[in-house]
């Protein structure tokens, strides 16, 4: 009799955590473009991390608003950078600027 309740207790363990990894394996969804650089929402500790990669090669400026906040990072080549963190379990909103994306211009070099 206890075989067969540490069986079937074995059992539940079993399935509950194949299902919880199951459902951690979801893929990051796109939430914009501009250009070369891609935003994605990615699951984070009590929140959502928003990330931007530039498939370029060339580093990139990008402009945007996660819930209506402006920012800009310079995303360098072939690289993926935090963009921002929200907290809280609603979806973000993320939009690039329009026209605001784009090659970031080397210094001219000073003689």
């Amino acid at each position: 009799m206890k075989t067969v309740l540490l069986f079937r207790a074995m059992l539940i363990l079993l399935i509950l955590g194949l299902t919880v990894s199951i459902g951690f394996s979801q893929t990051e969804p796109t939430v914009g473009t501009s250009g070369p650089l891609t935003a994605f929402r990615a699951c984070a500790f009590l929140g959502w991390d928003i990330k931007i990669r530039n498939d370029s090669d060339v580093p990139y400026t990008a402009i945007f608003a996660i819930n209506r906040w402006a920012d800009l990072r310079i995303v360098p080549p072939h690289r993926t950078v935090n963009a921002g963190y929200v907290l809280g379990s609603e979806i973000p909103s993320f939009h690039f600027a329009p026209n605001g994306s784009g090659p970031v211009a080397l210094a001219a070099s000073r003689h």
